[in-house]
């Protein structure tokens, strides 16, 4: 498994059809072993698990299909968690700086795993996945 404070993953995966596993990427202090169920049931619903996926309408984007605003807030905690690991300072913000100006589409799959752990925040975020009814 990655540590970021030792080898932290590029930000940006070029190409797009790829797909990570059913164990999550990222397995910090907000991932919950419990709710990983969810989270495939969720990213099958809203991509079918392809990281490069892209709504009808271009508004949500990658494997848990965030709005650009949802995106922007995700780099922001992924940045904060990044620091939390251990992660340099300058290496966090250069991640963070490079998500926030990325599409999450083109996020590699690690930090599309570790955002949507974020945000959906041990249950807590749960709203903002219309699609987990049935998960």
């Amino acid at each position: 498994m990655l540590t970021p404070a030792a080898d932290t993953p590029s930000p940006v995966k070029k190409g797009q059809k790829v797909h990570d596993s059913p164990i999550s990427l990222y397995q910090g202090r907000y991932y919950v072993k419990a709710h990983n169920m969810k989270r495939l049931c969720i990213r099958q619903k809203e991509s079918r698990h392809a990281h490069g996926a892209v709504s009808a309408s271009g508004k949500y984007r990658g494997a848990y299909q965030a709005s650009a605003e949802m995106t922007v807030g995700m780099a922001w905690m992924i940045q904060k968690e990044l620091r939390a690991m251990g992660t340099p300072r300058e290496k966090a913000v250069a991640i963070g700086e490079t998500l926030r100006d990325t599409q999450m589409n083109r996020w590699a799959p690690y930090y599309q795993s570790m955002g949507f752990w974020l945000v959906w925040n041990h249950g807590k975020g749960a709203s903002h996945w219309p699609t987990r009814a049935g998960c």
